[in-house]
């Protein structure tokens, strides 16, 4: 169909003839048309962990909200605070990570396929407060919306991610029909606050979306997951690690300036708030961005 033609289009595979852990196969494709005003891109992941070794990597800040679906061998997740191990669940709807929760080790053959939606989105298909999901991975068995486990089952025999839409996008797209408006509003001041990179006063945020404080503050928490404070100061350091990896030998101090933060201990404090380290200490390579 030319929708299929379309995701094909949209598809961006980054692999070599070899899949290792140092060599990821990871493609996106872009959803149905129905379903792009409230889902992002879906994403196809293929690590090979050569026998005998393991992969660990901390979990970062994350500011999506996604369906995850885990099909090829089972990994730990550990708690950092308490170093529990968290129950391996092949299917979770995730929200925004607002600091660094967990560490995961990967052996075998990682696979998964994930729902990555707009800030809003999932909310809107989902039909629930998106702070149910803040800071959790919220196993699939536990929603209703959708048969996850049935869907999970379906999945556990593909092998790339064209086969992955087949089975798990029929299931999104009778969503569409009964989805949730959201407010004018929220989706206002999400762009403003993307468009100023987060550095935005928000009291005049709220002033602009013709909401008071509390108003904003509440539209946020329901339909994207965290404050809109929160979500600016996520926004900023986000775009703080980019320019980092962009220009890698700039000093913290001319960075700092440059992404709106007061001083360098302003930066260092969103550094252990978001990531649990400081600047100087930080390894891009130790996290799962």
């Amino acid at each position: 169909t030319l929708e299929r033609m379309t995701l094909v289009h949209h598809c961006q595979i980054m692999a070599d003839t070899t899949i290792s852990a140092n060599n990821p196969c990871v493609s996106h494709v872009s959803p149905h048309p129905l379903l792009s005003p409230f889902i992002s891109h879906y994403t196809f992941r293929r690590l090979l962990i050569p026998a005998g070794a393991c992969v660990e990597k901390a979990m970062p800040l994350r500011l999506i909200n996604s369906i995850d679906f885990f099909i090829g061998d089972a990994y730990e997740t550990i708690d950092c605070r308490s170093g529990e191990v968290i129950p391996f669940f092949r299917c979770t709807l995730r929200g925004f990570r607002t600091g660094k929760k967990y560490l995961i080790r990967l052996r075998g053959q990682f696979i998964s396929f994930t729902v990555k939606f707009h800030h809003t989105g999932m909310y809107q298909l989902l039909r629930m407060p998106m702070d149910k999901f803040r800071n959790r991975a919220v196993s699939g068995a536990d929603i209703e919306v959708l048969p996850f486990e049935h869907i999970t089952k379906q999945l556990l025999y593909a092998e790339d991610i064209h086969t992955c839409i087949t089975i798990a996008e029929p299931y999104l797209l009778s969503l569409v029909a009964t989805h949730l408006p959201v407010s004018g509003e929220t989706q206002r001041a999400v762009e403003m606050l993307k468009q100023q990179k987060g550095a935005t006063s928000i009291m005049q945020l709220a002033m602009d979306s013709h909401l008071s404080l509390r108003q904003l503050e509440r539209k946020f928490v329901k339909e994207i997951g965290v404050s809109p404070k929160t979500y600016a100061r996520m926004l900023r350091f986000q775009q703080f690690l980019q320019s980092r990896t962009i220009t890698p030998h700039q000093k913290w101090a001319a960075l700092a300036n440059d992404n709106h933060y007061f001083d360098q201990m302003h930066l260092v404090k969103e550094f252990k708030q978001f990531l649990g380290t400081t600047p100087s200490a930080f390894v891009s390579a130790d996290f799962a961005f």
